[in-house]
């Protein structure tokens, strides 16, 4: 008898045991139940295409501004043309992220910001000419860096004519600036035409998590500019991060024209909107969404809402700054070190818990120790 019972206890444990693995599993949510297709229709169509549309144009209107300067410049072609510089650098910042496919071919990242700019290569190369801004030895030499110091390096605009009116080399000076305006307009061009054209579909239609899939490319890609593009570039380096604490304002992106924290401000933003699928369209899916169906977590929450409260938290520590990055972390480095420190949360939260829920492998390497 009581060898019976323990059987009848052995068999109802069991039953229970299987009972609960169903319904767990019933309630778990399979990656391949999500509409892939309709995320990456959304992050195509109503986000990166129109960024690039939007930098593709706002470049031309610069390109077609400096290619119809003559000397004598005027100031109000020089206040003009500054602000078009600004807009068309606000523009790359949402874009900055897609360094796969068309950008990665070109390597548009870098030949559009490079920074800070060798000043010494581009005075060099407008005093002897005869120089080819496609090869390595120009790549500090040209894109809106090289812009930056053309266009800045006195913010007195009437100083800034007279660099260009200047008898000796004003017009090897505008000429130069002229190259660097043209060739930042063709490898835009190049890029936005192949979005244009078939590389839309072949987007779309790479709807896995593998390495060489759409959601593979755009999460390590976005990952990559953020963790080293903005966390350290725009931030990091300047403040010192990798140089034993010590600031190096002059390391800080858009250095002459001080619009570095406007740029900051737009990466920062135009991420939090790709992440969310947020473009033209309102409340279209994202990677949010992808998360929730997972039911993906980062301790007690949602991973989605976590990765959202530390945009929300670097956008605090982001409305203390006031002036310049280079200014930032002269005057006030403990601010930009709190920034710091909230960007490197959202390092891990991208790069480890994303990536992870997503089953994206992250490729590229980081040596730097962090």
């Amino acid at each position: 008898m009581l060898l019976y019972i323990k059987n009848s206890l052995i068999i109802i444990t069991c039953s229970l045991a299987l009972i609960g693995c169903k319904k767990k599993k019933e309630n778990e949510q399979n990656p391949e139940d999500f509409d892939r297709n309709s995320l990456l229709e959304n992050l195509g169509d109503n986000i990166i295409k129109p960024r690039y549309d939007d930098l593709n144009n706002t470049v031309n209107t610069l390109n077609t501004s400096i290619a119809n300067l003559t000397i004598p410049v005027t100031t109000t072609d020089i206040t003009n043309i500054r602000t078009q510089f600004k807009t068309a650098y606000l523009s790359w910042q949402s874009c900055s992220s897609f360094e796969f496919g068309p950008a990665a071919n070109t390597t548009l990242k870098f030949n559009l910001n490079t920074y800070p700019s060798d000043t010494s290569v581009i005075n060099n190369n407008i005093t002897n000419g005869g120089y080819n801004l496609g090869t390595a030895a120009n790549i500090a030499a040209i894109g809106f860096p090289a812009l930056d110091f053309l266009l800045f390096n006195d913010t007195n605009v009437s100083n800034t004519t007279a660099f260009f009116n200047d008898v000796t080399n004003g017009n090897k000076r505008l000429t130069y600036l002229k190259d660097v305006s043209v060739y930042i307009k063709n490898s835009v061009n190049t890029v936005h035409n192949s979005w244009q054209g078939s590389y839309l579909s072949t987007f779309k239609n790479a709807n896995g998590t593998d390495v060489g899939s759409s959601i593979g490319l755009l999460i390590n890609s976005l990952n990559l500019d953020f963790e080293k593009f903005i966390r350290d570039g725009k931030v990091g380096i300047p403040v010192g991060k990798r140089s034993l604490g010590t600031a190096l304002p002059e390391k800080s992106e858009a250095f002459y024209s001080k619009y570095s924290l406007p740029l900051l401000e737009e990466s920062i933003s135009s991420l939090q909107n790709l992440i969310n699928g947020n473009g033209e369209l309102t409340g279209s899916i994202g990677f949010d969404d992808y998360l929730n169906h997972l039911g993906a977590k980062h301790g007690n929450d949602n991973l989605s809402t976590k990765i959202n409260n530390q945009f929300a938290s670097i956008n605090q520590k982001l409305s203390v700054l006031t002036n310049s990055i280079d200014r930032e972390v002269i005057d006030n480095q403990a601010n930009v070190n709190a920034l710091y420190d909230e960007l490197q949360k959202l390092v891990v939260l991208l790069k480890v818990d994303l990536s992870s829920a997503l089953s994206v492998l992250i490729t590229y390497q980081d040596n730097d120790g962090d």
